[in-house]
């Protein structure tokens, strides 16, 4: 099948950033703390980001504030070899999603990431069914579609292995995100030449903490939290496995995955509050409503060690 070079999602780290806001009632948004976090990460190897996706709150957002924020950031990295991937919010019509692409093309994005929705769960969501849905969203889409396969956030529907096989032949379908630890159809997805090779279908973890494993059975790399913290960290594991070095991949991942619970556990208001004690990025430590409660101190502290491990480890790095 062909496909166009700028519709190949590169293998590489991705970044999953959260959203900045401003300490004021409206929780205006901080677009300098953003471009800031943005060229930073940009500095440090990353591969490119998800904005706003479910680490910046896209829920949270309206389609005018994605739309700002993919400009605003486009326009700090210039740089197109650079990957935005548009986020959007849980949705069901297909005319709102070709809607979200359309704005996010305009405003500079690269690629659209959408979440199987999963309203009426797996009783009455089928396989066929998902396959229409993606086919039809991907026939009018803006921007090549980026499957979300995250079950924690869609009533637990999941994609099978032989819907991915159909999915991949659309040629605007072009990676899927896999946060969820099935390393079963993690192997089967990156193992597959002909839905990787000749369909140019990217699959990716969604968590860094089995990016070794993932990698071993051919997935892509990441689109991962924890880049948001130590990008140069993330690009290392990600490059001693690319380059075989199994023994210091597997240390370094033990270092990664052990400060991984510490999101695992506080989701975006601990990658926040990570992000103000390492580097003072933003000035709002938490989300919006609802997620507008200071992380719980208590909590952090269990991983704060483990995260000032990774902090040493990220400053040695060239």
């Amino acid at each position: 099948m062909t496909v166009a070079q700028s519709s190949i999602l590169p293998a590489g780290i991705y970044t999953p950033i959260t959203t900045f806001f401003k300490n004021d009632d409206d929780y205006t948004l901080d677009l300098e703390a953003q471009v800031q976090h943005t060229q930073f990460l940009y500095n440090n190897g990353i591969s490119g980001l998800v904005v706003a996706g479910s680490m910046g709150e896209t829920p949270h957002l309206s389609q005018k504030e994605r739309h700002d924020l993919v400009a605003a950031l486009r326009k700090g990295v210039p740089d197109k070899s650079f990957k935005l991937i548009a986020g959007a919010p849980p949705m069901g019509s297909i005319d709102e999603a070709v809607a979200e692409s359309e704005s996010a093309s305009d405003a500079g994005a690269d690629f659209i990431i959408l979440l199987i929705p999963g309203y009426f769960g797996s009783s009455l969501i089928s396989q066929e069914g998902i396959i229409d849905y993606f086919s039809r969203v991907a026939d009018k889409s803006a921007l090549p579609v980026i499957i979300y396969n995250y079950p924690g956030t869609t009533n637990n529907v999941s994609i099978t292995y032989d819907t991915y096989k159909k999915l991949s032949t659309h040629p605007n379908i072009v990676a899927v995100k896999l946060t969820h630890f099935n390393l079963d159809l993690y192997t089967l997805l990156g193992k597959d030449h002909e839905l990787c090779e000749t369909n140019n279908f990217r699959p990716f973890t969604g968590l860094g903490q089995v990016l070794l494993p993932a990698m071993s059975v051919g997935i892509y790399g990441a689109i991962d939290g924890m880049s948001a913290l130590f990008p140069k960290v993330m690009v290392k594991l990600y490059t001693l496995i690319r380059e075989e070095k199994y023994k210091e991949a597997s240390e370094l991942q033990y270092l990664v995955t052990r400060a991984d619970m510490m999101i695992m556990e506080l989701n975006v208001v601990g990658v926040k509050h990570a992000l103000k004690q390492f580097y003072n990025f933003g000035e709002c430590l938490t989300g919006r409503p609802p997620l507008s409660k200071s992380v719980d101190l208590e909590a952090y502290a269990k991983h704060e060690a483990n995260l000032k491990v990774l902090d040493k480890l990220e400053k040695s790095l060239k």
